[in-house]
């Protein structure tokens, strides 16, 4: 492997590769994001991003195949205006060997559609607004800057002479946060690339990509561009300084973000307010868990995308008050999920549909769809519940409504105001009882006004007439609403207290 190492890196800088123009323009954010831990890490900072420093940077989080990221975390994060890259996809057009999230990080950089790179880790924390870090003067002048680690590598690493490179005790560098201009390092970034091909070898003598990258400069003989000021420790952290010495950064290498459980502190207080709300509404959002639903037929497909534009539905859990229960696109549930509600999807088994639930770890619950249109089926955990799921649409029809049936006038109206009762002109006696005949009607059914202007849209009416009608309607309305207001339904509490009863012996 020292051989095959030596040998690529030789070819490499012998015969450089040439900075291809016009494929890349702009400035971006770049971070790797790869499973439920970092994801988590993302989410808390590109909300502070975007939330809280208000950073209009376009953004891109890379990741290594549907394993890590779901298309649920994916729209997840597009919601939060940022672009997910799969590079699983990306190697088909640039090739490069990729084994893990570490090797991932120069790669996503390199092939990043910006010219201009703002690199950070997912479990970083920016103390100001780092988009700033464009315009130092450092970066203009190297075109990279890196950030040092506590560490330094020393004159006795055997990467040394891994790559041919003197022997030294050298500053490591702490790579949560890099900037490049890649129109200005581009053979250093192939170089990052390459060595981090060579896992097996390089990771066994520095610690994963962070150094890879200060290595590429020193084997280019570039000046190099080190924040002067070492990080200092903080709780479990390292906390990063800019040019001056001013913190910009917690790094959480020490203390990643935890979704269910309680998290350490960061410096700034203000900043961790904002975390803790990204926090809290992530947790409401996603389950935690990387669900990639299972094979689906055509059929399932399509009961899935019916099913999505639906949206919205009734549950009624066995033993539990029904409650409204959102199916959103990518297995993804709204309002309503519970413990065993978490993801959903339509698989096709012995030409049947089936609409299975999952908690965050397994399979819950299984629904097949009734002669009436509602799906209803059981928990497959030993709970075993029944459950049924109803379109919240027609749960406002029998059998399903649980409260008050809207009666509609539609056929009385429509007899009411006939045509030939306008023939021979207007007639005050008959509007009179017209009136009487629709108010009488309003008092038992309950849409009588929406039922007259359906039919004034749809009859030739003289002025007169209309006048009367919309009139008469507007009334009507207002005396149905305060007849439907008295009978409405609420909550109220359905506690048995044994205190306010005897018990008859």
């Amino acid at each position: 492997m020292a051989g095959s190492l030596r040998q690529a890196v030789s070819e490499r800088l012998r015969s450089p590769p040439r900075y291809p123009e016009g494929r890349f323009e702009g400035r971006g954010i770049v971070i790797c994001a790869g499973g439920p831990r970092y994801f988590v890490c993302a989410w808390v900072l590109i909300a502070l991003l975007r939330d809280f420093r208000r950073v209009g940077l376009p953004i891109q989080v890379w990741h290594l195949g549907q394993g890590e990221m779901s298309e649920e975390m994916r729209l997840l994060l597009e919601a939060l205006d940022v672009e997910v890259v799969d590079a699983e996809t990306v190697v088909a057009s640039f090739p490069a060997r990729i084994a893990g999230g570490w090797p991932l990080k120069p790669y996503a950089i390199m092939q990043s559609r910006f010219r201009e790179v703002l690199y950070l880790d997912a479990d970083t924390v920016p103390l100001v607004d780092v988009s700033r870090i464009f315009s130092w003067d450092l970066y203009r002048k190297h075109g990279m800057v890196m950030w040092p680690d506590i560490v330094d590598l020393t004159a006795v690493n055997p990467i040394w002479g891994a790559l041919g490179l003197e022997p030294r005790s050298h500053t490591s560098v702490e790579a949560g946060i890099v900037v490049v201009n890649k129109q200005r390092v581009w053979d250093v970034l192939d170089l990052a690339v390459l060595l981090n091909e060579h896992v097996e070898e390089v990771y066994s003598a520095v610690y994963g990509d962070k150094d890879t990258f200060l290595l590429s400069l020193l084997l280019k003989g570039r000046d190099l561009a080190i924040i002067p000021h070492r990080p200092f420790g903080f709780d479990l952290d390292l906390v990063q300084r800019d040019p001056d010495g001013e913190p910009i950064l917690q790094h959480r290498n020490g203390s990643k973000w935890n979704l269910t459980g309680s998290n350490r502190p960061l410096l700034s207080t203000e900043v961790m307010r904002h975390c803790e709300q990204a926090l809290a509404d992530l947790r409401q959002r996603w389950s935690g868990a990387v669900f990639n639903p299972p094979p689906r037929t055509q059929l399932a497909l399509a009961e899935v995308k019916r099913l999505s534009a639906v949206r919205n539905f009734i549950y009624v859990p066995q033993g539990s008050d029904p409650r409204p229960l959102e199916l959103l696109p990518a297995g993804r549930l709204g309002q309503g999920k519970g413990v065993f509600e978490q993801h959903w999807a339509v698989v096709e088994r012995g030409g049947a549909l089936i609409l299975q639930f999952y908690s965050a770890t397994r399979l819950t619950i299984e629904l097949t769809l009734g002669a009436d249109g509602s799906w209803q089926g059981r928990c497959i955990m030993p709970v075993g519940f029944h459950a049924q799921l109803i379109e919240q649409t027609a749960k406002q029809t029998w059998p399903f409504f649980d409260s008050r049936v809207t009666k509609s006038a539609v056929e009385w109206v429509n007899v009411l105001i006939d045509p030939t009762l306008f023939a021979a002109g207007f007639n005050p006696g008959r509007a009179r009882e017209l009136r009487a005949a629709l108010s009488f009607l309003n008092e038992r059914f309950d849409d009588v006004p929406e039922q007259i202007g359906a039919r004034l849209t749809t009859t030739s009416v003289p002025k007169r007439w209309r006048r009367t009608l919309e009139d008469a309607a507007a009334a009507l309305a207002l005396s149905r609403n305060d007849r439907l207001t008295l009978t409405r339904r609420s909550d109220y509490p359905r506690i048995f207290d044994p205190k306010h009863y005897d018990r008859v012996p």
